[in-house]
């Protein structure tokens, strides 16, 4: 097998619980004391199961790398579960699992706090990398994660870096070029 071209060095991550943040990804003004105390339970036990990795070029000349921030599939499956037990702790559970990924990606590139996280187009070398860690990326933008940030590392903003600019209601790429009828 011939020399690897980018590293996969797993990466310490340093998400805290941010109930105003949660209520902000979820849409909530306001939130029960019970659920807000179950939350907290299930944010320290799935801070556990939280996987970083930083994937750097080993050439000098390469491009720049990438971060990648999932929960395991144990954890899709507790959401999955809590959906088909009770869709109100179904959509608490995957709005948490939403903000731990991202509060976890933010306390490693904070640039990603109140911007987009774009979503680029893996290199040949992610993808081998996606593969050794048991990940799977198809060519329409979805990873085999549901809850995963895949973004480039150092930060290089928003939209024109983007795998998911076409489709993106938040894109400001599509009105680029566009006559004004």
């Amino acid at each position: 097998m011939g020399k690897e071209n980018m590293s996969l060095d797993k990466i310490q991550t340093q998400p805290e619980f941010d109930l105003e943040y949660y209520m902000e990804i979820s849409g909530l003004m306001r939130i029960e004391h019970e659920l807000a105390e179950l939350l907290e339970k299930y944010w320290t036990t799935w801070e556990k199961e939280l996987k970083a990795f930083r994937m750097e070029p080993t050439k000098a000349d390469a491009d720049d790398g990438f971060l990648l921030v999932y929960l395991d599939e144990d954890t899709e499956n507790a959401v999955q579960r809590a959906f088909e037990e009770n869709t109100k702790f179904g959509f608490a559970f995957h709005n948490l699992a939403i903000t731990l990924v991202m509060s976890a990606a933010q306390s490693v590139m904070p640039e990603l706090i109140g911007a987009c996280v774009p979503l680029p187009t893996p290199s040949r070398e992610a993808k081998k990398k996606f593969k050794k860690l048991g990940l799977e990326w198809d060519d329409s933008g979805k990873m085999n994660r549901n809850y995963a940030v895949f973004t480039p590392y150092p930060y290089k903003g928003g939209c024109e870096v983007c795998h998911s600019c076409d489709t993106c209601p938040s894109s400001q790429m599509r009105e680029i070029g566009k006559t004004p009828e």
